[in-house]
């Protein structure tokens, strides 16, 4: 078949199976848009996996034809079943049943005889998972069998936002000896072919993953010995050194095998990160920094082959960040883990974790913030219309209102955009308040009522434009930051918030919290937040029209429509 231009090619989805009802049904649903046609080898379930197949595709209204054929093996089976699947489609799109489709492929515009698709299942790699109808394409090897074709070939990788799960949760993956048995089958495979690298490779990720650190180790110095494709010759070798870290072999010996793997493949960060997690567990931080930086300031390789992005993405900075505070480096800790936190990627357990290390790092930068910033505006501005006026409370303590001014400025790296600064004067003495004026020249002072009762809705009715970001009373703000474009970006991403707080859950002090991600929504420009639904107390930035028209109609007990960002960027001082 012929794939027009500009078009989608049609697609048959092709398995084996057996023992599958807990699992497939997952996969239709994250596949059923893509594909056409199915084609599905049942190889002997008992568990009423073959019924549940065509009443899924029956309720999805997807044709497709279902085979029962007895097991031999990975390689004969997987051959048999795309053999079945010639004819029907464009495309053949081999998945595992316990697979899960995450993203969107883009299957447009395909013109290459085979193409990988990234997969995921705790690290990363490509394999061959859609195949042109009409190439005689087979599956070699008893286990981790490979798509052949004894035909020329073209391959590409295939495009678009996407990975597909392995979730390691299928049928086989239930047996409890299952790398055991794996180990014995390809044992058997290489005492029958020893020059086969495929088989030596995987014999030694068999043993490695039921725990025979001798026999991994073993294997995969024999797959390095022979040599060949070089991501699977680094990747024996670094796991060689895992295995020999796992037994607890002299530390200098298990540091040259990690070294050699890293050696060998100078763009992979794993044995980087495995050398810094060592030094930092056994107290050595200046060594843990030292690799856990190099490792950390390596991108995301290209590579097909068992790429554990973790590393690359967080692992290893988190690494960086926990020996930077044990070595007189808290503010290199307290930006990292700052930057952790915002990572979609971060289990929310570490999340918490890196928050709460955060927090232990905020001490030294507040001791920072509350100095006198290298820089502040000059004037006020006067005589042009102010769309975002910055205010706060003043008085009677005069060094309360400097240290909020101060750490305000020093954090919000962006107060540029701000137009007007507005204090109101609640119990300044007449010197102090000429003091604050010599030393930020662009305030503005206006006094209080002497009903404080009355002072939020004073500070509102001297307020004009369309921002009004309120510091209040008292506020130390700690963490580097472009508050401005943050709390404005939420309020453009969501029409139908009225006010965003600074600090998640609206709180006055340290929590060592951070937003889950499930809870998370982020802006245009990537910040996190998320929507609240209570008066916030805290610091915070109200779109003035929108407040004002629910203001008007608001009564106690109502929900606010708010958000707040997603972590804490300022405490109350007593």
């Amino acid at each position: 078949m012929v794939v027009g231009a500009q078009s989608r090619p049609t697609i048959c989805l092709n398995l084996i199976v057996k023992n599958e009802s807990h699992v497939i049904r997952e996969l239709f649903e994250s596949v059923a848009q893509y594909i056409d046609y199915w084609v599905i080898v049942d190889t002997g379930s008992t568990d009423g996996t073959q019924e549940l197949i065509r009443s899924e595709m029956e309720r999805l209204g997807i044709p497709g034809e279902l085979h029962e054929r007895p097991w031999r093996d990975f390689g004969h089976n997987r051959s048999e079943a795309i053999q079945l699947a010639q004819g029907h489609c464009d495309y053949i799109w081999v998945m595992d049943a316990d697979d899960l489709l995450v993203g969107d492929p883009e299957f447009r515009d395909l013109t290459a005889d085979t193409y990988l698709m990234l997969i995921d299942d705790g690290v990363l790699y490509w394999r061959r998972q859609l195949f042109r109808d009409g190439v005689p394409w087979r599956y070699q090897g008893v286990l981790h069998e490979l798509a052949v074709c004894d035909s020329p070939t073209t391959e590409a990788r295939l495009g678009g936002e996407f990975r597909v799960l392995s979730r390691r949760i299928g049928g086989r993956n239930l047996d409890p000896d299952k790398y055991r048995r794996d180990a014995e089958i390809l044992l058997a495979e290489v005492q029958r072919n020893p020059d086969d690298p495929r088989s030596v490779f995987y014999l030694a990720q068999s043993y490695y993953c039921y725990g025979d650190w001798v026999n991994s180790r073993k294997w995969d110095e024999r797959r390095v010995e022979m040599g060949g494709w070089d991501e699977e010759v680094y990747y024996s070798s670094f796991r060689a050194a895992e295995a020999m870290a796992a037994n607890n072999e002299p530390w200098p010996e298990v540091q040259d095998a990690y070294l050699r793997a890293w050696n060998m493949r100078p763009s992979r960060a794993e044995a980087l990160s495995a050398l810094a997690r060592h030094h930092r567990v056994a107290g050595r931080y200046a060594l843990g920094h030292l690799f856990a930086e190099k490792a950390a300031s390596l991108p995301l390789p290209d590579d097909v082959l068992f790429v554990n992005g973790s590393v690359h993405s967080w692992r290893a900075l988190d690494e960086q960040a926990v020996c930077a505070s044990w070595i007189g480096k808290p503010v290199e800790a307290f930006l990292i883990s700052r930057r952790l936190v915002a990572l979609p990627d971060v289990p929310d357990d570490d999340r918490a974790r890196i928050a709460a290390n955060r927090d232990l790092m905020t001490p030294v930068m507040m001791e920072r913030a509350l100095a006198y910033p290298d820089s502040v505006p000059r004037t006020r501005v006067d005589g042009r219309p102010a769309d975002l006026t910055v205010t706060l409370l003043a008085g009677p303590d005069r060094t309360r209102t400097e240290q909020t001014v101060n750490s305000f400025l020093r954090s919000c790296t962006d107060f540029a955009r701000i137009d007007r600064y507005l204090v109101l004067d609640a119990g300044l003495s007449a010197q102090d308040r000429s003091v604050l004026a010599a030393l930020y020249p662009f305030l503005e002072f206006e006094t209080a009522d002497d009903d404080p009762a009355n002072w939020l809705g004073q500070i509102r009715r001297l307020v004009s434009g369309r921002y009004w970001l309120h510091l209040r009373e008292g506020w130390h703000f700690f963490a580097p930051e472009t508050l401005i474009g943050r709390l404005i970006g939420v309020l453009e991403a969501e029409p139908e918030v009225m006010v965003v707080g600074i600090n998640y859950e609206d709180v006055t002090k340290l929590s060592g919290r951070c937003a889950p991600e499930s809870q998370v929504r982020r802006s245009g420009d990537g910040s996190r937040y998320v929507l609240a639904d209570w008066l916030i107390e805290g610091p915070a930035m109200f779109e003035l029209g929108r407040s004002d028209r629910v203001s008007n109609s608001w009564k106690p007990g109502d929900p606010v429509p708010g958000a707040t960002l997603d972590e804490v960027l300022c405490v109350h001082h007593d």
